[in-house]
């Protein structure tokens, strides 16, 4: 469970975010600029946070007030970014492989898990979109994180193909069992895959209502 209470000052947005994350799917969405990439950054341990606290169960990873701050690399977290995901020049596995914080069945699991196996020393490149999207959440899952952030993971795909990928990429979060929060400017996304829903606004994460799948 991820505890947190913290501002980051930006050039253009002041976000402030205060609550907990639990287990299951938590979706935020929000306009574009509002925030979002800001918070979860944050969380991932790529943003410093500007004044508060993030911590992991009973282990802080920032208090600016007694000058703690855990890296990245540290919180074990699995962060999925927005945009070009993977290194089109490395093979499957090597970009699965890339954090060298998991093992070799790991990798192994995943690769049949997201069926990829077959694509093992391909070039990930050469992959289509969908495929080079389990290829990224495969990277993020590799070192069995204590939580998963997807930031705008479906943005690259047509609609078609995003909801043939988020199906996938929700069966597979909800069997590996990891918290993970999904930001998405879809709002088809809350209903779909979401036990939450959390709102940016204006740099203000708000929380919402519970989501109630059909």
């Amino acid at each position: 469970m991820i505890t947190f209470s913290f501002t980051v000052a930006r050039p253009t947005i002041i976000v402030k975010a205060d609550g907990v994350l639990p287990s299951g799917i938590t979706v935020l969405t929000g306009q574009s600029g509002s925030g979002k990439s800001t918070f979860i950054k944050s969380i991932a341990g790529l943003v410093k946070p500007s004044t508060g606290i993030i911590r992991y169960d009973e282990t802080t990873w920032v208090d600016r007030d007694r000058k703690v701050w855990v890296p990245a690399q540290e919180r074990q977290v699995g962060y999925m970014p927005q945009g070009n995901i993977v290194f089109p020049h490395m093979s499957v596995e090597k970009n699965i492989t890339y954090s060298n914080r998991g093992t070799p069945k790991t990798c192994d699991e995943l690769l049949v898990r997201l069926g990829l196996e077959k694509y093992r020393h391909t070039k990930a490149g050469r992959l289509s979109g969908g495929e080079q999207q389990r290829v990224a959440l495969g990277r993020a899952l590799y070192s069995k994180p204590t939580v998963l952030l997807l930031d705008e993971p479906l943005s690259a795909l047509d609609w078609n193909l995003r909801k043939q990928v988020r199906q996938e990429l929700m069966d597979i979060i909800r069997e590996w069992d990891v918290p993970c929060l999904w930001v998405t400017h879809d709002e088809s996304d809350v209903a779909a895959v979401g036990d939450r829903h959390w709102i940016c606004e204006a740099g203000i994460i708000r929380t919402g209502c519970i989501c109630k799948h059909t």
